[in-house]
């Protein structure tokens, strides 16, 4: 079977193939439901979300300023306020124009069943071709600690 040039290239510029990095992908995926890449420059994002990740379906891709003012609605409402202040495009473009490089964040926020669980919320910047300001948002549901088949009760954080 016949490689794409496209496949070729990306082979050359990272040493391991198109198939090994998908392997390595899906398996971050499995830690990590949701993985969002966004241009700050250029407003817009393109997200990779497992089934079920959050309790209301996202748009794959589109402006990343819809993007906050769609997700804020899966925030428990004692969060919202953190969740637009740190993660809204001024905010991270602010940050990283001063040289920070992350900002990560534990929320309360809506999951399978509409259920608020608590997420680790962690954006990266990282470097553009084309001098854009790009980061990468993953997302990881925290557990509670336990061991299978233990339980714990315990009040909601509000």
């Amino acid at each position: 079977m016949k490689k794409e040039k496209g496949f070729e290239e990306f082979e050359t510029l990272y040493g391991i193939s198109v198939e090994e990095a998908l392997s390595v992908f899906e398996a971050i995926s499995q830690v990590f439901p949701m993985i969002v890449s966004a241009n700050l420059t250029k407003n817009t994002y393109t997200m990779i979300k497992q089934g079920g990740f959050l309790a209301d379906d996202l748009p794959m891709t589109g402006r990343y300023d819809d993007l906050i003012d769609y997700g804020v609605g899966n925030i428990h409402p004692n969060y919202q306020g953190l969740f637009l202040e740190k993660f809204s495009r001024e905010h991270l473009l602010k940050t990283f124009e001063r040289g920070g490089r992350e900002v990560c964040v534990k929320l309360y926020q809506k999951g399978r069943g509409k259920n608020y669980q608590w997420v680790s919320t962690h954006v990266i910047r990282v470097k553009d071709r084309d001098g854009d300001v790009c980061e990468i948002c993953i997302n990881k549901i925290l557990g509670d600690g336990l061991e299978d088949g233990q339980q714990r009760v315990s009040r909601a954080p509000y």
